[in-house]
This record gives structure tokens, C-alpha cells and sequence, in this order.
């Protein structure tokens, strides 16, 4: 009989691997089960709790209240577009947009400076709310329907985390604001307020949903928070500006103090259309004007008379848009018939300044009595002849008993010139023609008369020739001299230059004094007698002609370099700061133009920026 067998041992090798494998199909099935949900959940709800989650890891400072986001920027610009319309239109129909007040001055400033002057922006980069990092990469400007546009491009990411891994397109809209206040005479500060800001998610591989949080996160930023980006900038309008005149002297016949007139500019308002902030400014002279309450200088936008209550986004922006085209049309109506708006707009020209004739007639005025007042005269060496012939009746008849010249040499003479209001007339060609009273007053002079007589005829038998000279003194006549001319005003290096084109000629009146006329009174009687001159000269008659020759006066021509050339340094300022960056400006060229409706003046600005970017590497900023 063979051997009983032993209890059976289990075979684990087969089952074993069989339950393993079961084991591991189960784990790989969760797994896929796992993957698929997540693929199936990718909709909102997963959305959701991925921003909910994801949300601690990009801003763990997050606020425990957020603030709701703005109205998309599209449409706030739009509403913003047709309430400055609303105002243009609202001023073009009360004639203010060039106002006919003769102390108002209009600047023009073209928005192609503004937008090189903001290029000193890019590249930029700056950190907002303590936690994104924005690299603003492009700035562009647009002055349309009442409204000054400042858009600024660049990326935003997490400040501390490299950008490739999340980050998002961040577009800035705001508005150019210039307050009335300005605490500099030689710029105006504009400021930049935001209006909406445009975040763009930028899909990068293994970081989409955390650009998308960023995104979202970026549109509940307060607005205020990103006019770090761009808060201010200086554009270069000065406020005041000074006519000089040089001095005369102090050696020489002329003597005449340098004078000035200071010219001052007060902001009254700003309007943005056509590509151009137009500022309105009030001009005065002379010393400057007490405080008082500024006016709001920035034009504030009228209501627009859109209703957008209950309506849809998309409702809003089509009734925006049909309300934007009704005053587009109406404001372009109403200028039209605004013939100095449209000269000056054709001026070329950064900046351009355009004054009524009135405002260049009352500065011309005062300009011409301070150049020709206060003139100091010390003149010497002018001389006068005058001639002629006595005839005396003679038993012959009436003949020439002889010819007498008085030669009158004016050796010294004092004298202040004043002046009276001057009359204006504005000229084609820049010509300024002046016509003025002139008073020489305040003198005093000595002279020498010699007095000469040559006997003809018979009267040469009892009256030989003779001469007398005599030393003679007198005070200058008080008298209003008119003087006619004009200036021919040119643009010449920065500055407007007054060339005056007169004849520096008038006549000075003396009036002798009582103790002169007694001397050559009494030298002439000493020759009326038959043994000297008797017969042919008589003294009453030649005395009277010598009073009536020093009663005409005496012609003077003064040196030519009384004529002095008035400037108006009109120039800009040689930098402005951009966000305490400093850019460097020159001017190019500038363009005058005079006729009798006023004056314009243009000038181009060339801005040097250290380090700027060419403009076509900065690209175009996406719509």
C-alpha cells in the first residue's frame, strides 16, 4: 500500500498574481474615475472651487469683503465721450469756446506732444496694491469729444513670482485733468484719473486657471490704486512772460532805462476735441492779481441725458453709441461756425497760441508808452540857417539894400521825452503800424546866434558889412510831437521780435529867455545908424524873422540806436517731469502770423527722452 497524502498547501503563485492584478485594475479604475470627473467638472462649479482654492496662493493678503468691479470699460469710456459732448455742445451754443472777451487768450496744445512726452513712461514698472507688478509697455493719447483719453499697456503679474508663470494684459484708461491751481508759472501739471482699467487673461501651459484668478482679481482692484501707473505730467504752457526792451546808454546823447512788461496768464478752462486739449486763459499786465477763488479749470462734463437704468450691457452700449452720434453731429455743426477755431487748428504748430486783435492792441499800446517814455535827451551840435534879403525904397525905387543869414549852432540841450496813448492798427505781412504823441518836456539849452549882413548896391556907399554873434539861453517848449511808424514783428530763436521802422526825427522848441532876446535885440540896434547900416536894415523887421525862426524849433534826429528791438521770449521750458521722470524739450520751429483779426503763433517741440524706446518697438497697444 502505498503512503496516505498529506494535507493540501494553497498554490499562491497563480491565485496570488490573479488577486494583485484585480488590486491593481481597481486602484488604475479610481484613478480614471478620478481623472474623468475632474475632465466632466471643468465647467463652473469646478471653475468656482479652483478660484476658491487657488485664491489664497495668489493674494493671500485678499480682503475679507471685495469690492465689486467697475463697469467695463468700453462703455464707461462711451458715457464719459458723450457727457463731454454734451458739455462742448452746451458751450459751442453760448459762444465759449473762443470767447470774444478782448483779455482772453486760447492755447492750443496738440495731443502728438503729450503722447511723446508720456512715451518717458515706457518701459515702465510699477507695483500696485502691494501686489501685482505691472510693466506698463505702451502709452497712447486721444483728445476727442470732450474728452482727453490716457491709455496705457503692459502686463501684470504677482510681484514676487516670475511672470512666464502667471501673469495678464492689463489696458488703463483714464482721463487728462488740469486743476486750476498751478504752482509753477512756467508749465501746467496735468493729472491723470483713472476711469476703468481692462485686464486679459494670457493662457500659459500648467497656469491658465491661475492667470484667469488673476484676471479676475485685477478687474476688483480699485480703480485708485492704479494711478500709480501714471499720476502726472508736466506739459509746457507758461503763465508768464515778460516784453523787454533794452536800455540806452548811459554814455551818449540818448540815455533811456531798460523796461519790461510782464504779460500774465490765468487758467480759466480746458476743452478736449479734434486731437487737441484747447485752454482757455485770462491775460493781464503788469502786476499780478490778488488771490481769489479759481475757477475749475477742466470743463466738468455735462450730464449726457442717456437713461441706461434696466437695460442689458449690450442695450447700454447701443444707446450710448446712437446718443454719441446725435452730438457728435450737432457739436460739428455748431463749429463750423467758428472761423477762428478752424485758422487756428491749421496753424502748425505742438502748442499754438492765438489772441484777439483787441488783447494784442491794448499789450502794443502799453508796450509803445514804455518805449518811448522816459527818454533822457543830451544833445549837442545841431545846427540851423536860415536867409534872406531886406529891401529898403531909395529915390531909385524899391531896392535890395542886402541879405542877412542868421546861423543858429544849439550846444546844449537837455530834455525828457513822455508819451500819450498810442493808437494800434494791426497790418497784414506781421506789421503793427503806431501813431503816437511824443512830449519832450523837463529842458533846458544854450546856443550861439550869428547873425551876418552883406550890403548890396548903393547901400554899400553908407552900410558896410557886418556880423554878430551872441550867446543865447532858453528852456524847451513843453510841446506834443505826433510820431507815426511801425513794427514788423518776426519769430526769430524762441522769441517774438518787435523791428521798429521810424524816422527818428522831430523838432525840439526853445523858448529864450528875456535877458537873450535883450542882447541880440540890442546888437542889432547897435547897426541902425547912417554910419553903419541905417539905410538898409531895421532892426524891428530882423528881429521879428529871428523870433519866428526859434519859434519853428529845431529839427533833431536822434541816433539810430533809439530805436531799440522790443522781444517777447515765447519760448518753452527747457524740461518738463513725466512721473518724476525729467525730458528735455527745444523747439524746432515756430510760425507767426498778424492780420487784423489778431495773432497767431505756433511753435513745434522736439522732447529729448534718455533711453526711450524707438516707437515702433513698443507696438502697437491692442483695441
Amino acid at each position: 500500500m502505498g503512503e496516505a497524502p498529506g494535507p493540501r498547501r494553497p498554490s499562491s503563485t497563480p491565485r496570488a498574481a490573479r488577486r494583485r492584478r484585480h488590486a491593481w485594475w481597481l486602484a488604475a479604475a479610481v484613478v480614471l474615475v478620478g481623472a474623468g470627473a475632474l475632465v466632466v467638472l471643468r465647467g463652473r462649479p469646478m471653475s468656482l472651487l479652483r478660484r476658491a482654492l487657488t485664491s489664497r496662493w495668489l493674494n493671500p493678503v485678499q480682503s475679507a469683503r471685495s469690492t465689486p468691479p467697475p463697469a467695463p470699460a468700453a462703455e464707461a469710456v462711451l458715457d464719459r465721450q458723450c457727457r463731454g459732448l454734451a458739455g462742448l455742445v452746451a458751450a459751442a451754443e453760448r459762444g465759449a469756446l473762443f470767447p470774444a472777451a478782448p483779455d482772453q487768450v486760447l492755447v492750443v496744445v496738440d495731443q502728438g506732444l503729450v503722447q511723446r512726452l508720456l512715451t518717458a513712461l515706457t518701459p515702465s514698472e510699477r507695483v500696485i496694491a502691494d501686489r501685482y507688478r505691472v510693466v506698463v509697455t505702451g502709452a497712447r493719447v486721444a483728445f476727442e469729444d470732450g474728452f482727453a483719453l490716457v491709455r496705457l499697456d503692459g502686463r501684470a503679474s504677482l510681484a514676487g513670482v516670475a511672470e512666464s508663470n502667471v501673469f495678464a494684459d492689463l489696458t488703463v484708461l483714464g482721463g487728462l485733468e488740469i486743476p486750476a491751481g498751478q504752482a509753477s508759472p512756467a508749465v501746467l501739471k496735468a493729472s491723470i484719473r483713472v476711469l476703468a482699467v481692462d485686464a486679459r487673461r494670457v493662457d500659459v501651459v500648467m497656469s491658465s486657471h491661475q492667470a484667469e484668478g488673476l484676471v479676475e482679481e485685477l478687474s476688483r482692484t480699485r480703480l485708485e490704486a492704479f494711478a500709480a501707473l501714471a499720476s502726472s505730467l508736466e506739459i509746457p504752457v507758461r503763465q508768464q512772460l515778460e516784453i523787454t526792451i533794452p536800455a540806452v546808454g548811459p554814455e551818449g546823447p540818448v540815455r533811456i532805462a531798460a523796461a519790461s512788461l510782464p504779460l500774465r496768464l490765468h487758467l480759466l478752462g480746458v476743452q478736449a476735441f479734434h486731437g487737441k486739449l484747447w485752454i482757455s486763459m485770462e491775460a493781464s499786465t503788469g502786476a499780478p492779481r490778488g488771490p481769489g477763488a479759481p475757477a475749475p479749470a477742466m470743463v466738468p462734463p455735462a450730464d449726457g441725458g442717456v437713461d441706461l437704468r434696466g437695460l442689458s450691457r449690450d442695450e447700454r452700449l447701443q444707446r450710448l453709441r446712437d446718443q454719441y452720434q446725435r452730438l457728435h453731429e450737432r457739436f460739428e455743426t455748431l463749429l463750423s461756425r467758428e472761423p477762428r477755431l478752424r485758422m487756428t487748428e491749421h496753424v502748425p504748430g505742438d502748442l499754438v497760441v492765438a489772441v484777439r486783435a483787441g488783447l494784442v492792441d491794448q499789450v502794443a499800446r502799453e508796450a509803445a508808452r514804455r518805449y518811448f517814455d522816459q527818454v533822457a535827451l543830451d544833445l549837442s551840435g545841431i545846427e540851423i540857417t536860415e536867409s534872406g534879403a531886406i529891401h529898403a525904397d531909395t529915390f531909385l525905387g524899391r531896392v535890395e539894400a542886402g541879405r542877412w543869414s542868421v546861423d543858429v549852432d544849439l550846444r546844449h540841450v537837455r530834455g525828457r521825452l513822455r508819451t500819450r496813448d498810442a493808437r494800434i492798427e494791426l497790418q497784414a505781412g506781421n506789421q503793427v503800424e503806431l501813431s503816437l504823441p511824443v512830449v519832450l518836456e523837463e529842458g533846458e539849452g544854450t546856443a550861439s546866434v550869428r547873425f551876418a549882413w552883406h550890403s548890396h548896391g548903393m547901400a554899400k556907399i553908407v552900410c558896410r558889412d557886418f556880423e554878430v554873434r551872441q550867446e543865447i539861453s532858453g528852456r524847451v517848449r513843453p510841446e506834443e510831437y505826433p510820431v507815426h511808424g511801425r513794427f514788423v514783428v518776426g519769430a526769430v530763436k524762441d522769441s517774438l521780435v518787435a523791428t521798429p521802422r521810424f524816422d527818428p526825427a522831430f523838432r525840439v522848441k526853445v523858448e529864450l529867455s528875456r535877458e537873450s532876446w535883450a542882447r541880440v535885440r540890442a546888437a542889432l540896434e547897435a547897426q541902425d545908424e547912417i554910419t553903419r547900416c541905417g539905410l538898409g536894415l531895421d532892426p524891428d523887421k530882423v528881429f521879428a524873422q529871428l523870433q519866428e525862426l526859434v519859434r519853428k524849433g529845431f529839427l533833431v534826429r536822434l541816433p539810430r540806436k533809439f530805436l531799440r528791438t522790443a522781444a517777447l521770449p515765447a519760448g518753452v521750458t527747457q524740461s518738463v517731469d513725466v512721473e518724476g521722470r525729467r525730458v528735455g524739450l527745444t523747439v524746432a520751429q515756430d510760425t507767426l502770423e498778424i492780420n487784423p483779426e489778431g495773432l497767431w503763433y505756433g511753435i513745434g517741440v522736439r522732447a529729448d527722452i534718455p533711453g526711450a524706446p524707438r516707437p515702433a518697438a513698443l507696438g502697437n497697444p491692442r483695441p
